[in-house]
């Protein structure tokens, strides 16, 4: 939808609307930090090893609900309250092992390469966020059939976790789709989804269906203003991956000059392994069940399970090398063999026996019970800069 909404001037993101913004993981970050690194290549070899040490400070602003919920009160600083969104320190220190045998950066045709290391943060290198993240990626580039042509894969695998009673923080979990990953979806459209205990609030209605309301003073002014009352909720919420997975093969095949055609097929899988690592804070939990008793919330998250099956894009894309900035413009169309297609269906845990009348009770149910109809696109075009791998 981006590309055709620039060249139509209409916006055709509906489909990513319909979930409502609300439940979007919108939010900004600001903060600082460095990195600094030694780096020795082995001796006659083509591996080299490095040592990285990287130090951030940043504040989180959630700007929906569902941001708010999430960064809030999933347990990833040991808390019993509220996590604090400011003064995030993540201190860490990565070793990694690279070996490449790719014969050129941009456009190779032969050559293989092996990536693999592993990050450790923690509070015992001066931060506040307990984290372990391993990264592992393999290229392969090869002739094709004919002169001339290129085959080539890539293999990429990561997951994070923390440790010693925190969570891995939720903005550092991982998304996927996209040109860089699987080119059939949207860009970080792949994730889990869950459900988060919440609380909401309704306005009241008589029982023929009529706003309820009530007097009251505002600014020295009496008014009518209308009955709300707050009702347990379940929020949803793109939570990101523990684990994620992607394979991406090409066969690509020059054409004239800079312009290449390449066939491709992108699979991959984005889901949640450690589940033990999504738990709100206890005081969250304690103080909803204290508001709402008959929701019987525990600290677990649930995660809609049709959202971690694997994706799988398919197609045609053609290439063409722009000098100036030393990296292919890419058009490509893909189709989507692997894609989830589902109802999304909040738990209902608002008791009848806590609303004045009948009528009520139906509007919240059809306010924050509905299912959403969550279908990914069969098919997409798109157009953009740089390589997928």
């Amino acid at each position: 939808g981006r590309e055709v909404s620039l060249f139509t001037g209409r916006n055709l993101a509906a489909a990513f609307n319909a979930l409502g913004n609300a439940n979007l993981l919108n939010y900004t970050s600001n903060g600082y930090g460095f990195t600094a690194f030694a780096s020795t290549l082995l001796k006659r070899s083509f591996a080299r090893v490095t040592m990285t040490y990287s130090y951030s400070r940043n504040n989180i602003n959630p700007l929906t609900d569902a941001a708010t919920t999430y960064f809030r009160f999933i347990n990833f600083q040991g808390v019993d309250g509220p996590n604090s969104l400011s003064g995030i320190q993540q201190s860490a220190i990565t070793p990694s092992y690279t070996y490449n045998t790719i014969d050129h950066p941009i456009t190779p045709s032969r050559g293989k390469s092996i990536f693999a290391s592993v990050q450790f943060a923690g509070s015992f290198l001066g931060g506040n966020v307990n984290e372990i993240a391993p990264t592992a990626e393999f290229k392969w580039f090869r002739p094709g059939f004919k002169r001339g042509h290129v085959i080539g894969m890539r293999g990429l695998g990561r997951y994070i976790t923390g440790y010693g009673g925190r969570t891995a923080p939720p903005f550092n979990r991982f998304y996927m789709g996209g040109e860089n990953d699987i080119r059939g979806f949207d860009i970080w459209g792949i994730s889990p989804f869950a459900w988060i205990p919440s609380e909401q609030s309704i306005n009241v209605v008589n029982a023929d269906g009529s706003a309820r309301q009530q007097r009251a003073l505002i600014n020295g002014q009496e008014v009518l203003v209308p009955v709300t009352q707050r009702i347990p909720t379940y929020q949803l919420s793109f939570i990101g991956g523990d684990t994620q997975g992607v394979g991406n093969f090409e066969y690509r095949i020059p054409i004239f000059g800079p312009v290449v055609l390449a066939a491709f097929a992108d699979i991959g899988i984005n889901r949640v392994t450690n589940t033990g690592q999504l738990n709100l804070n206890a005081d969250r939990v304690n103080t909803l069940n204290g508001l709402f008793p008959q929701a019987g919330f525990d600290r677990r998250i649930p995660v809609v399970a049709a959202t971690q099956k694997p994706r799988m894009s398919t197609g045609l894309e053609l290439q063409v090398m722009m000098p100036v900035v030393n990296a292919p413009f890419r058009f490509y169309y893909a189709l989507n063999p692997l894609r989830t297609e589902t109802f999304l269906q909040p738990p209902i845990v608002a008791d009848r026996s806590t609303f004045p009348n009948q009528q009520t009770f139906i509007n919240s149910v059809a306010l924050f019970g509905r299912a959403t109809p969550f279908f990914e696109r069969p098919r997409i075009f798109r157009f953009t800069i740089s390589r997928t791998f």
